[in-house]
């Protein structure tokens, strides 16, 4: 793959020109743009719109000299594909504006692996920290010492003191720490996590950061202590994942009341329906990744339990970064070609 150029017409915004990469990317021939009279905007996807209007009318009002955008392309085919921008403006002898030249590369493949891991972090419960601690020996002042004041904060307040000890007992000695403590989600949820940092000193800033990870724990502290009904009832949905249950039934079918299922669930941090749905969406996934023949997006959902393909198709974007639609496309399609998704 190469780079795509288009010239696009400053008072009208359509396409003048495109070189056979541009035509590739959007989906279209130059002569389909050419007679339908296809602007730059027409061809993005509708949610990138507003900001890449933004950015042209600044460039056009002489507030910036060229911009850059990370944006999608709604292609003719209903695919889509993500596009990295640098747009410039082209002037004539005299000075005054007439075209804009926007040279486009393909960076679908690297949005799409950028979506796999955010999922994979996302499912595991992953995150990393980067936070200036320390300048120049002295307690770091600036917006990042509010970051580690933050991240503080979302701490249980049981665990918070023994983390904050065990944080600057790291940077006064410039070591690292290990350390299992609760924090609690923007829901109110509590949660148990395993923190692991370790302090880096920056010559070049004066500075020392304190970089690590977080995992979450939750599950296998969960399990520590799970009661027997309440691994049965987890068994039962992994096992039956395509029937509906209640929760009074599966407790009554268990030996527990619904409370304590409840009330277990509860002190989790992830309820007993969460925890239905993630397991729904994981089989999902794997029936959208390797389809047969005859099946769509509609009909996965509904086979998973998911009785409103749009909730469900947000929901499944929110954790693996792309469409039922684009997973199963690419699933169906052999390499090389596209194919529509029938919904």
């Amino acid at each position: 793959m190469g780079i795509g150029i288009s010239i696009v017409d400053c008072e009208t915004g359509c396409i003048r020109f495109a070189n056979a990469e541009f035509c590739r990317v959007v989906g279209y021939t130059l002569g389909q743009i050419r007679a339908a009279h296809i602007s730059f905007l027409q061809l993005t996807h509708p949610e990138d719109q507003e900001s890449n209007r933004r950015q042209q009318e600044q460039l056009m009002a002489g507030e910036i000299d060229g911009y850059r955008i990370d944006k999608r392309y709604l292609r003719q085919d209903g695919s889509v594909v993500w596009g990295r921008v640098i747009v410039n403006p082209i002037r004539d002898a005299a000075g005054s504006l007439k075209w804009f030249c926007a040279v486009v590369e393909d960076i679908t493949a690297t949005k799409i692996l950028e979506g796999q891991l955010a999922a994979a972090e996302q499912l595991a419960g992953l995150s990393t920290f980067n936070l200036i601690v320390a300048i120049d020996g002295r307690p770091a002042t600036s917006a990042a010492k509010f970051s580690l004041s933050d991240t503080l904060s979302r701490v249980h307040p049981e665990d918070r003191g023994g983390l904050e000890k065990a944080i600057h007992h790291a940077i006064s000695r410039r070591g690292g720490y290990t350390r299992d403590y609760r924090i609690v989600d923007e829901c109110g949820r509590t949660r148990w996590v395993r923190g692991m940092g370790t302090c880096v000193y920056s010559p070049s800033e004066g500075c020392i950061h304190l970089v690590g990870s977080t995992i979450d724990i939750t599950a296998t502290r969960r399990d520590r202590e799970m009661p027997e009904p309440i691994q049965r009832i987890l068994e039962h949905i992994e096992t039956h994942w395509h029937q509906k249950s209640s929760i009074e039934q599966l407790a009554g079918q268990y030996g527990i009341s619904p409370r304590a299922v409840y009330q277990y669930f509860s002190n989790s941090g992830v309820s007993l329906g969460e925890t239905i749905k993630r397991n729904r969406m994981q089989h999902a996934r794997r029936l959208l990744c390797n389809p047969e023949t005859r099946d769509t997006v509609t009909s996965i959902a509904l086979r998973c339990g998911f009785n409103n393909p749009g909730h469900f198709a947000r929901e499944y974007r929110k954790v693996y970064g792309e469409t039922p639609s684009e997973s199963l496309r690419q699933a169906l399609s052999p390499p090389g070609a596209e194919r529509g998704v029938k919904l």
